[in-house]
């Protein structure tokens, strides 16, 4: 059941606050652009960008790539119908091509809240996420997925509710279009932007991310060299992981979670990451934040 899309602005109050104290953050996908299912990615996973995020009574789900089919594998195996909130960044494929295998779609009962931005062309997320379903991408359309859909159209600097939860938006790349969020639950704050340029340090952007408990940050891919047979584009000043240590020391933040892997860095490279931040962290000053994470599938962190 397909509802017509709406402006999340509609949601103008919140709901009564939860009384179940839980927030926690697990990751289903951590790679960009395309899935790398190769013995060399084993332990990060080659999954494309999926993260779910539990906030007393409410399931949000960023993104819908591939690593969304493991989330809708386990969330059909619920006794109760699923409810659930999907916030996507974006459109591009690692970000909704796991959507059409998303089994709870495809369920009557279950209840979907879909929210994204407004695509380059136009297109609204509903459109986007109806086109990739169409033949001959696919066999079956969007209206064969029976739970009960809400499609909402979402803008920059856009500020609703769902649930007890505030909801803040912000424009993090004008290229892509991509939005982040920031929720903030009772006395938890998270901040999810990925595909965030490397310049992305203006003080507007420190303002959304600032003081959150976690920000999850598009900080390991550097370039698309592999999709130009190997022939680099110009360097940037600093590596993305550098970029999102100034972020958040600056933004005062207290945990820093990099995801978004690129298809050519395997487990070696994704390690060795994991060395350069904490290295680069045992040298700080005592105020800097405590903690930085790469992400892989798997990791589940409590708020």
């Amino acid at each position: 059941m397909i509802q017509t899309a709406r402006s999340a602005n509609a949601y103008l109050a919140p709901a009564a606050p939860s009384t179940t104290a839980q927030a926690s953050v697990k990751f289903w996908g951590v790679r960009g652009s395309v899935p790398t299912p190769t013995p060399a990615n084993q332990r990060y996973g080659g999954n494309t960008i999926c993260v779910e995020v539990l906030m007393g009574e409410q399931r949000i789900i960023f993104d819908g790539g591939t690593g969304l089919v493991g989330l809708g594998h386990v969330l059909s195996q619920a006794q109760s119908p699923v409810q659930a909130h999907m916030l996507f960044t974006h459109t591009e494929w690692d970000r909704i091509q796991g959507f059409p295998f998303f089994q709870p779609a495809f369920v009557p009962d279950n209840h979907l809240s879909i929210y994204g931005g407004t695509a380059p062309n136009g297109a609204s997320i509903k459109h986007c996420l109806t086109d990739q379903m169409l033949k001959p991408h696919f066999s079956m359309p969007l209206q064969y997925m029976r739970a009960e859909l809400d499609f909402h159209t979402i803008q920059d600097q856009d500020s609703f509710y769902i649930g007890d939860i505030t909801v803040k938006t912000f424009k993090i790349n004008p290229f892509t279009e991509a939005l982040g969020y920031r929720l903030t639950w009772q006395n938890h704050t998270l901040v999810y932007a990925t595909d965030t340029p490397i310049e992305c340090t203006n003080s507007d952007f420190l303002d959304f991310v600032d003081q959150a408990d976690m920000l999850i940050y598009d900080g390991t891919y550097a370039d698309l060299t592999y999709l130009r047979g190997g022939v680099a584009s110009t360097p940037p000043s600093s590596e993305p992981w550098e970029t999102g240590l100034e972020i958040a020391q600056k933004a005062h933040v207290k945990e820093l979670v990099l995801l978004h892997h690129s298809p050519v860095q395997d487990d070696n490279t994704l390690d060795q990451l994991q060395n350069d931040l904490s290295d680069r962290l045992s040298v700080g000053a005592p105020n800097r934040f405590a903690r930085a994470t790469i992400a892989y599938e798997g990791l589940n962190i409590a708020l």
